[in-house]
Formats: structure tokens, C-alpha cells, sequence
């Protein structure tokens, strides 16, 4: 079975870093404003407010929180690099002000750790120690807030154990969380560091967030990273019921139809990979998956060459993917084009 890299890992996940809630806190943001943009996914109005409200307080740590989420889900307008180091400045300049901030310490640790990984293993070994310390702050000062502690447990389980990464933390932290659904949900997590993808979405299905909007984000996130590991090794029919679930419950969540899609073209069934990789780009965050790629293959599978001439252009053009499927898609728009 192949086995993911650990930088893969931490981009893939990093999202799921961004956990939401505990029982006793429901709410990501405690700022009632924020939370309603970011619950209606109102991204580009969450940048605005977040980045006025700095521009106003260097030490508004909600506003800090938002721009933070905000360079870990990327978008138009500014590169993701910029967008990162501006959100670690914002993260310094309130910690300085306000040493005590968990919510700053947290979005300092949650974005250097990604713009640290996009810089190079070097840079990452060098800042693994400062990740670390800010999560485990932001945990130390506001325990019950599961956002810090989830993505303290992602540190522990992506980093290697020469930078302070740890099976055994984690699965301490874990199992010390505030309410029984965190902790099977957090435990749940813990299989797909060890490519354990089916028993990590067997542990999972019986996880039941509730009116949790924050443990609902964290499971679906951990059903894509577990789906798509079992889609990689060969078994995407394993996967399919848990996508279905994520499909069925988060409509709005591309992840679940991106792998549901990718389930469908793995069987055969390319026509219907292309209806639902067509939904995944109407949706919210869908930007993020490399759908013309996928797409094209499909297309190119049903022979539909001008169409899969057309997609795989335009996913080129675009230069978002990775090396190798940008080197996949040129030689397949070279054989369709010969």
C-alpha cells in the first residue's frame, strides 16, 4: 500500500487543522459577526472585515483568527505565500501586544506550520519548534477550545519524532478532550497516520457531531484524507459510503463530491465522475481540487476528445497542479492532439 508523505499529509489536512468547537463552545470564532461569515463560507467578506478591523487593532485576536483561516484556504486576488506571511505578521503583532492571546497563537502555529512545509523540509525542520510551542499555548490558555487542541494532535501526528512529533501525545491529548464525541472523534483520526485508511472510516461513521458544525468540519475532513488514501491504493470502492455521507450531510462541502467523483471514475463510470466533478466546480472551495484534470481523464475515457482537449488546456494554463499531473495532462493533450 502506498503510503502518503508527510508533507502531503499536513497540505491535505490542514484545513482539518482548522477544527471547530467543543460542546461547550460551538462556535470557532467567539465574535458572533465573524462566526456568521464564516459559518455562510462568506470568505472574501470574512478578508474584509478581518483585515479592517487589524488595520483599526493590531491585537483584535478574532480578526487575526479570521485572516488566519483565510490564508489557509487560499483564493483570488493574492497568492497563498502572501497571503500566509501576511497572516503570520498579523498573528506576531498581536502576540506582542497581547502575549495571552490563544486565538493568535493558534493562527501563528496553524499558518506558519503550512508556509514552513511550502518553503522546503529545511524550513520546516527549523520552525517544527515554534509550531509546536504556539499550539501548545493556544491549547494551555484556552483548554476547552477544540480548535488548538485538534490541531496540536495534527502536529504531533505529521511532524517526524526527531521534530517533536508523537503517536503517544496525540493519542493523549485525544483522549483528555472535553466531551465523549471529541474524543472518538479525535481517536478516530488517529489510524490514518498509519495508513489504517478503513479502520480510521469504520471509527468514523459511528462519530455523530451533531449540532457540532465544528466536529462535523473535522470529521468530513478526515473522511476525505482517509477516502482518498484507500482511492490511492487501489480500493476506492471502500471509501464510497463514506463519501456518500459526507455528500448527504454538507452538501455545500466540495470534498465530499470530489471524492465521490473520483470513486465513480475509478469504477468506470466516467460519465457520471464528469456530472459530479461539473458539481464540485459550482461549489464554494471546489477551486481547490484540480477538477479540469480529473475531468479530462474522464472525458478522454468516453471519448470525448475535444472536450478532454479543452480541460486538460485549461488545468495547464492554470499551472495549480501538481508536477506530476501537470506532466500527465501534457502528455495526454499530446496524444489527443496527434
Amino acid at each position: 500500500m502506498p503510503r502518503i508523505s508527510r508533507s502531503t499529509a499536513l497540505a491535505a489536512l490542514a484545513a482539518v487543522s482548522l477544527a471547530f468547537a467543543s460542546s461547550a463552545q460551538a462556535q470557532f470564532f467567539k465574535d458572533p459577526e465573524l462566526e456568521a461569515i464564516h459559518v455562510g463560507q462568506r470568505f472574501s467578506e470574512l478578508e474584509k472585515t478581518g483585515t479592517a478591523r487589524v488595520a483599526a487593532r493590531a491585537d483584535d485576536a478574532q480578526a487575526v483568527l479570521a485572516l488566519a483561516i483565510v490564508a489557509m484556504r487560499g483564493g483570488p486576488g493574492v497568492d497563498d505565500a502572501t497571503r500566509r506571511k501576511s497572516s503570520i505578521g498579523h498573528s506576531e503583532a498581536c502576540l506582542q501586544r497581547q502575549p495571552d492571546a490563544a486565538a493568535c497563537h493558534y493562527a501563528l502555529g496553524i499558518v506558519l506550520g503550512v508556509q514552513a512545509i511550502s518553503e522546503g523540509m529545511l524550513k520546516a525542520a527549523a520552525s517544527a519548534g515554534r509550531v509546536k510551542d504556539s499550539l501548545t499555548q493556544a491549547m494551555l490558555l484556552d483548554a476547552r477550545w477544540y480548535p488548538a487542541r485538534s490541531a496540536l494532535i495534527e502536529f504531533y501526528l505529521v511532524a517526524p519524532a526527531m521534530l517533536g512529533g508523537s503517536t503517544s501525545k496525540a493519542r493523549e491529548l485525544a483522549r483528555a478532550a472535553p466531551s465523549a464525541e471529541q474524543v472518538r472523534a479525535l481517536e478516530a483520526r488517529l489510524p490514518i497516520d498509519d495508513d489504517k485508511f478503513e479502520a480510521a472510516l469504520q471509527a468514523l461513521a459511528q462519530v455523530r457531531p451533531g449540532s457540532d458544525t465544528a466536529l462535523a468540519e473535522d470529521v468530513a475532513g478526515w473522511i476525505y484524507a482517509a477516502g482518498i488514501g484507500l482511492i490511492n491504493a487501489g480500493q476506492a470502492e471502500r471509501s464510497g459510503a463514506a463519501f456518500e455521507r459526507v455528500v448527504r450531510e454538507r452538501p455545500d462541502d466540495p470534498s465530499g463530491l470530489w471524492g465521490l467523483a473520483r470513486v465513480n471514475a475509478e469504477s468506470g463510470a466516467h460519465a457520471e465522475a464528469v456530472k459530479l466533478f461539473g458539481r464540485v466546480s459550482a461549489l464554494s472551495g471546489g477551486e481547490r481540487f484540480p477538477v479540469d484534470y480529473r475531468s479530462g481523464i474522464s472525458l478522454q475515457a468516453l471519448g470525448q476528445k475535444e472536450l478532454a482537449r479543452a480541460a486538460f488546456g485549461r488545468f495547464i494554463k492554470a499551472g495549480k497542479g501538481s508536477g506530476k499531473a501537470l506532466d500527465d495532462a501534457r502528455a495526454r493533450l499530446s496524444t489527443l492532439s496527434s
